[in-house]
C-alpha cells in the first residue's frame, strides 16, 4: 500500500474516531444539559399548575377538566393529581412519539431520562393532593439529532479538507522519496542518476546515501569497462597505429571465412610503403603523427564510400604494411582507386615513401595462409614492377554495366513489390542447448532461385534498396509467424541504411503496433560498428523497439563495446561476440581474460553473451567458465549439439 493510501487511511480512522468522540461527548453533554432544563420546567409547571388548583372548587370534574386543558395546550408527557388518600383524581398521558427523522438507535441512547415535577395542592390550610407533571421530550431529542447532525457533517467536511490539504502536502513532501524509488529502481537498468538534496533533514540523509551509492556503483562500472578496454588493446591493437594488430587481424580473417556468405564479394586489401629518405626510422613522435595522418586519411576514405560495402576492419601488419577487409564490397576497383587516392595523399612531400597496394577476393576455398600469401604476391608484384596504380586481381578487375546494373534495379525491386523474399533461419542455443532464438538471414529470390544475402546485398546498397527489402524481409518474417502461429524469437540483423532511414522506420513501427503479438517474439540486431557510427540514432531504434516489447541485440560485438555511450540506457537484451575472438579460442588465454571480463560487465548491465562463430561443439566446459551464455554456429554443429 502507497503511503498516500496510509495517510489517507489514517485520516479516515482519525476522522471516524473524532465524529464518534464528539458525537459521545456532545449527545450525553447536551443530554445532561436538558435533562436538567426539562427537570427545571417540570418542578415549574407542577408548581405553578399546583397553585392553581389549589384556588379552584375541589369538585373532581372541574379539576378534571381544568387539567384537560392544560394538557391539551401544553408539551406534556404525563399530568396527574392524585389525592392525599392515594386516590387519582385525574391522570392523563401521552404515549411519547418520537420524530420520524430521528433514528431509534439515537433516541433510545440520548434521550434525556427527566425526574417528574411534583407539587402540593393544598385545600384550605390542609393538602389536597399531589400534581406529578412531566414534560413531553421528543421535541428535545428532534433537537439533538439535528445538531448532532450538523456536527458530523462538519467534522466530515473538515476532515475531507484536511486530507486534501495533508495529500497534496504529503506528496510535495514526499518528492524526493519517489525520486529515491525512481532512482533506486533505475540501478537495476545500471542508471546511476544523480538527485539534488530535498530539504527534509531525514530524507536528505537518505538521497545523500542513495547518490553517493549511484556515484560509486557508476565509478565502478567505468572503471572495469575501461580496465576491460586497455586490455583490449594491449592485446589487440598496434599501440603506434591504433589499428588491429596482425595476430587480431588473422582472427578476423579466419572467423570472415569460416563463418561468411560465401556468396558475397569479400576483399582483401594489402597496402605497402617503402622506406622512402629514412621515414621508417624517422623520430617515433613524427613517425608516429604520419602514421596516424595516413590512417586518418584511409578512414576518410572509407567512411566517403561506407555504401559501397557493408563492414570494414583496418589492421597494421608489420611496421610498412597495412590491410583492410571489405565485407560485401560493390565496385572494388572504385573503393581501391580511392583508397590510393588517400595514400598519395598522405605521402605527397617530396622523399616521402612510395605506397604500393593489392587486392585479392577471398574465394570459398581459401584458408587464412593462402588470402594473405596471394595478397602479399601480388603486393610484392606490385612493388617489383613499380606498379603505380593498384594491382587489382583480374577477377575483381572488371566494370559493372548498365545492363547489370538495370537487370539488378529490376530484380530487386520486383521482390520488393511482390514480396518475392525468404529467411534462412539458424537456431542460436544457450549452454544448456536450449532454444534462445532463431538467427535469420535474408534471401531473395533471384531468376527462379532462391540466393541469400551476399549474393545480392552489394547491389541493393549500391541501388539504395538495402532498407526496403529488409522492411519487406521483417513484414515476410512477421506474417510468416502469424500464420504458422510459432511460438519461437526471431532475430534479424538491421543495416545502417535502415537505421537512418525515418521514414522507413516509421513504416517499420506502424507494423509492429499492428500485430503487436508477433512483435514480442521478434529481436533486432545491429553491428556494433553500425551503433558507434550512429549512436542517437541507435538509441532513438531500441527505445522505440523496446516501447514496443521487442529484443533489441548487438551483433559483431568485441572491438569498440566500451565506446558506445551510456551502453546501460540502451536497454539491450544480448549481445554477439565477433567471430574473430572465438578462433582458436582454446589456445588463446589473453581473449580468455578479455571475454570473461566482457562476459562480466555484460552480465552487470543484465545482457546476455551469445559466442559467434563457434566451429566446435565440445567447448561447453570453456564456455560456462568465461561466462558465455550461448552460441550462434554453423548448422552442422547445432545439429550436433541437438543430437548429442
Amino acid at each position: 500500500m502507497s503511503i498516500t493510501r496510509e495517510l489517507w487511511l489514517a485520516i479516515l480512522v482519525v476522522v471516524l474516531v473524532a465524529i464518534a468522540g464528539s458525537v459521545s461527548i456532545h449527545a450525553f453533554t447536551t443530554k445532561q444539559y436538558v435533562e436538567e432544563q426539562l427537570y427545571s420546567k417540570n418542578v415549574d409547571n407542577a408548581s405553578m399548575l399546583a397553585l392553581t388548583l389549589s384556588g379552584l372548587d375541589k369538585d373532581p370534574v372541574s379539576l378534571d377538566l381544568f387539567i384537560m386543558s392544560q394538557f391539551d395546550i401544553g408539551h406534556y408527557a404525563s399530568i396527574v393529581l392524585q389525592k392525599a388518600d392515594g386516590e387519582i383524581v385525574s391522570a392523563h398521558r401521552n404515549k411519547e412519539q418520537i420524530n420520524a427523522d430521528t433514528p431509534a438507535w439515537f433516541a433510545k441512547h440520548f434521550a434525556p431520562d427527566v425526574k417528574l415535577g411534583i407539587a402540593q395542592v393544598s385545600e384550605g390550610w390542609g393538602q389536597y393532593g399531589t400534581v406529578y407533571v412531566e414534560t413531553d421530550t421528543s421535541f428535545a431529542v428532534a433537537s439533538m439529532w439535528r445538531a448532532t447532525q450538523r456536527l458530523i457533517i462538519g467534522l466530515s467536511l473538515l476532515g475531507l479538507i484536511t486530507g486534501i490539504i495533508g495529500g497534496w502536502a504529503l506528496r510535495f513532501i514526499i518528492r524526493p522519496l519517489n525520486g529515491v524509488v525512481a532512482q533506486a529502481e533505475s540501478f537495476q537498468k545500471m542508471r546511476f542518476v544523480q538527485l539534488p538534496e530535498p530539504r527534509t533533514l531525514e530524507l536528505k540523509r537518505v538521497v545523500r546515501a542513495m547518490n553517493f551509492l549511484a556515484a560509486n556503483s557508476k565509478k565502478i562500472m567505468e572503471e572495469e569497462n575501461t580496465r576491460l578496454d586497455i586490455l583490449r588493446y594491449r592485446t589487440q591493437f598496434d599501440d603506434e597505429s591504433g589499428l588491429a594488430n596482425r595476430d587480431y587481424f588473422i582472427s578476423i580473417l579466419k572467423g570472415q571465412l569460416a563463418f561468411r556468405d560465401s556468396e558475397g564479394i569479400n576483399c582483401l586489401f594489402f597496402m605497402r610503403f617503402t622506406e622512402g629518405n629514412g621515414f621508417l626510422r624517422s623520430p617515433a613522435n613524427i613517425r608516429k603523427k604520419r602514421i596516424r595522418d595516413f590512417i586518418a586519411e584511409i578512414n576518410d576514405s572509407l567512411t566517403l564510400h561506407h555504401h559501397l560495402f557493408s563492414d570494414s576492419r583496418v589492421a597494421r601488419m608489420q611496421k610498412n604494411e597495412f590491410a583492410i577487409l571489405l565485407t560485401e564490397a560493390h565496385n572494388t576497383a572504385e573503393i581501391s582507386n580511392a583508397l590510393h587516392g588517400a595514400c598519395l595523399s598522405a605521402f605527397c612531400y617530396e622523399g616521402d615513401p612510395k605506397v604500393f597496394q593489392s587486392v585479392t577476393k577471398l574465394r570459398s576455398d581459401d584458408s587464412f595462409s593462402d588470402a594473405l600469401m596471394r595478397a602479399d604476391a601480388m603486393l610484392d608484384e606490385a612493388e617489383t614492377t613499380n606498379r603505380t596504380e593498384p594491382f587489382i586481381e583480374a577477377i575483381l578487375n572488371t566494370d559493372n554495366s548498365l545492363v547489370e546494373e538495370k537487370r539488378w534495379e529490376h530484380d530487386l525491386k520486383h521482390a520488393i513489390e511482390n514480396q518475392d523474399v525468404e529467411t534462412f533461419n539458424y537456431p542460436v542455443l544457450d549452454v544448456n542447448r536450449h532454444l534462445v532464438h532463431y538467427q535469420c538471414w535474408a534471401g531473395v529470390n533471384v531468376d527462379g532461385e532462391l540466393r541469400k544475402n551476399g549474393y545480392y546485398a552489394h547491389w541493393a546498397r549500391y541501388l539504395g534498396l538495402l532498407p526496403q527489402l529488409e522492411l519487406t524481409t521483417i513484414t515476410h518474417l512477421m506474417d510468416t509467424i502469424k500464420s504458422s502461429e510459432a511460438i519461437s524469437k526471431y532475430a534479424f540483423l538491421c543495416s545502417e541504411q535502415l537505421l537512418v532511414d525515418s521514414a522507413l522506420l516509421s513504416q517499420l513501427y506502424a507494423r509492429l503496433d499492428a500485430d503487436k503479438k508477433v512483435a514480442t517474439q521478434l529481436c533486432f540486431e545491429v553491428r556494433e560498428s553500425t551503433a558507434n557510427r550512429f549512436p542517437n540514432e541507435f538509441k532513438a531504434f531500441c527505445n522505440a523497439l523496446k516501447a514496443r516489447e521487442c529484443q533489441v541485440g548487438l551483433k559483431r560485438v568485441g572491438e569498440s563495446f566500451s565506446q558506445l555511450l551510456n551502453v546501460q540506457e540502451l536497454g539491450l537484451d544480448y549481445v554477439k561476440i565477433d567471430s574473430a575472438f572465438m578462433t582458436d579460442i582454446e589456445f588463446n588465454p589473453a581473449n580468455h581474460a578479455f571475454i570473461r571480463g566482457f562476459c562480466s560487465l555484460a552480465h552487470t548491465f543484465g545482457i546476455s553473451v551469445y559466442a559467434d562463430g563457434v566451429k566446435r561443439p565440445d567447448h561447453k566446459a570453456l564456455f560456462i567458465e568465461l561466462g558465455i551464455d550461448g552460441v550462434v554456429s554453423h548448422i552442422e554443429v547445432i545439429e550436433h549439439l541437438l543430437d548429442d
